[in-house]
């Protein structure tokens, strides 16, 4: 562990997960890439938490001082991120009237106040009530119990789904729609507590197997890595695309195994390579490249960009394509990165500035971003 109190490794997870995240909502990203990706690619977060969750230990925390820090890292995002996007929404309706329409708006409205949560932002929510829930039962349950009602809730969102589909269809307007968003921001909770509980419950068996039987070698850690990315890639792609944002799960085994093998294989290899400093600050920072690349136009401006390149291109278009779409987005979005920690950390419910850490041939220079 580093002196911040971080765990580099598990930065540099986060850090493949948010590029992917990027990747998926690209336009360039074949049926394959997509139904690879995200097999795992949101859970990988969940589960990310649940093993800080065990770490930290917060259920020893105070409930009120646990909420109120978590709803200040996740619900003030939310909030202030939702006005943003709609005020976008109305520049786009002002601009480009053909292409965004005022009931897209009054949708986005509803989206946000049920806390179904609009385009990425349907995460936050997610995450903030599923871990409230989590330490609920980690509070006032034995672990057996908590085991127990993890695993079922595992299950249940795709069939409640089901139910809702049928009494609330996804055609219905006004204040049923505002109902079926709800119970669908509802019905992502516990699925969020079932990969917290697996991320917790992983971490807590891997502590009590290193205490009994000692630590295990690097060597063997990275083959292990590598089985479970390839179990991943069996189970991603014997099952359908799914999706965590709409309930989509699929072969609901498939699922889950293809989510946490490829989040615990990362995690084991990423373990045994030399701290990437790109990935640790994409990591770190990864929720500010999830509330800024999509609907912030980040991306929009990117695919912009490389297709204006492409006109002074003769060759290889759609390989310089692809390299100058993710070159524009991770440029601004480091910039964004820096400014946001910097000068408007208060978007991202921060009471102080936050440094962002340099590579190390800057750092040799004696460049200081934030003292």
């Amino acid at each position: 562990m580093e002196k911040s109190g971080r765990l580099a490794y598990m930065d540099m997870v986060k850090g493949i997960a948010i590029i992917l995240v990027v990747v998926g909502h690209s336009t360039v990203a074949s049926d394959g890439v997509l139904t690879w990706l995200t097999s795992f690619h949101m859970p990988l977060f969940f589960i990310l938490s649940g093993i800080l969750f065990y770490l930290k230990h917060s259920h020893t925390e105070d409930f009120k001082d646990y909420a109120i820090k978590r709803f200040r890292g996740m619900m003030i995002p939310y909030f202030i991120f939702s006005v943003i996007y709609i005020g976008v929404f109305y520049y786009y309706l002002m601009r480009f009237p053909e292409v965004m329409t005022r009931e897209f708006i009054d949708d986005s409205y509803l989206q946000a106040l049920s806390l179904y949560g609009i385009s990425v932002l349907w995460f936050l929510p997610t995450i903030f009530f599923g871990e409230l829930a989590f330490y609920g039962l980690m509070k006032l349950l034995p672990r057996w119990a908590v085991v127990l009602i993890v695993s079922g809730l595992a299950f249940l969102p795709p069939i409640a789904k089901g139910g809702l589909d049928v009494i609330l269809p996804d055609s219905v307007t006004g204040a049923s729609l505002f109902g079926r968003y709800f119970l669908l921001g509802v019905l992502r909770i516990p699925q969020a507590v079932a990969f917290l509980g697996i991320g917790y419950g992983v971490r807590y068996l891997c502590d009590v197997f290193a205490r009994r039987r000692g630590p295990v070698r690097p060597s063997v850690e990275v083959f292990l890595g590598i089985g479970l990315m390839i179990l991943h890639a069996a189970a991603a792609f014997g099952n359908e695309r799914v999706d965590m944002h709409f309930i989509i799960q699929g072969d609901p085994i498939l699922f889950h195994v293809a989510a946490c093998s490829a989040t615990f294989g990362l995690l084991l290899l990423c373990r045994h390579v030399p701290k990437i400093w790109l990935l640790d600050v994409l990591g770190v920072n990864s929720l500010i490249v999830m509330l800024t690349h999509l609907d912030c136009q980040v991306l929009s401006y990117g695919i912009q960009f490389a297709t204006k390149m492409n006109t002074f291109i003769t060759r290889a278009k759609d390989y310089l394509f692809m390299f100058n779409l993710f070159a524009f987005v991770l440029v601004v979005e480091l910039i964004l990165i820096y400014i946001i920690n910097r000068w408007l950390y208060f978007l991202i419910g921060r009471s102080k500035p936050v440094k962002t850490e340099m590579p190390k041939c800057v750092r040799r220079r004696g460049l200081k971003v934030v003292k």
